[in-house]
């Protein structure tokens, strides 16, 4: 997501492309609104994004549905991938991912399947942003929202609804687009955020696909109650 809209990887539509729809003259408020509906409404999608935080490379991709969903996320030599079936988290991490979740060394814990269920202090952090309602939740832009000219963004038409960054990016200040399709149905197509950290600027792309896909995600056939790991509650 980047910090200026300068920056963002679309280009704006000349004169012959893109002709502005009764949708384009919305508010970006009305916009963002109607993204969300339109995401609930499809039910699903796959969320992929790759940055680079403090000099480590972050990639993650994100299977989300209504009450399920997968992710796989890379940072820098740690490797996680999570579940979320129902009211249940399942967690399998490379040792470096475990060490760096819970701050103590548990190889035997790698690469298993570790079931956390909804009243364990750790089913929070590990739920967020995976199942629809909590994906779709970090997308909206903060405070008084604005809208770019049309552009056209990976061959598909949108419009970007700008703000301050959502809340859950982890930016304190800096700027966030979400980037709509502009023709029906008109869900989120990218966002991008930037910020300046410790003169530094961070920025975070995430791109929205497969909507309305059937991702057939169940749980592990195997997997070990989180209270049997004596990993820190």
């Amino acid at each position: 997501m980047l910090g200026s809209l300068a920056l963002a990887p679309a280009t704006t539509a000349g004169a012959a492309g893109v002709v502005a729809s009764n949708f384009a003259t919305q508010s970006g408020s009305k916009i963002m609104s109607t993204a969300l509906s339109a995401a609930r409404a499809m039910g699903s999608c796959t969320a992929t994004s790759t940055t680079t935080i403090s000099g480590q490379v972050y990639s993650s991709v994100v299977n989300s549905a209504t009450t399920s969903g997968q992710q796989t996320l890379h940072i820098g030599a740690a490797v996680s991938v999570v579940k979320v079936i129902h009211a249940t988290v399942y967690l399998n991490d490379n040792a470096v991912a475990i060490e760096s979740q819970f701050g103590v060394s548990a190889p035997t814990l790698a690469g298993r399947w570790i079931a956390i269920d909804h009243t364990n202090s750790n089913f929070a952090r590990f739920n967020a942003g995976i199942v629809m309602a909590s994906l779709l939740s970090e997308i909206p832009p903060a405070g008084a929202l604005k809208t770019t000219p049309t552009l056209v963004l990976n061959h598909t038409r949108v419009i970007g609804v700008y703000g301050r960054p959502n809340i859950h990016l982890g930016l304190a200040s800096g700027t966030e687009t979400v980037y709509v399709a502009l023709d029906g149905p008109h869900v989120p197509v990218e966002v991008v955020a930037s910020d300046i950290v410790a003169g530094v600027r961070q920025t975070f792309i995430i791109h929205y696909s497969h909507w309305g896909t059937n991702f057939h995600l169940a749980a592990p056939s195997t997997s070990l109650a989180f209270r049997a790991t004596h990993l820190p509650q």
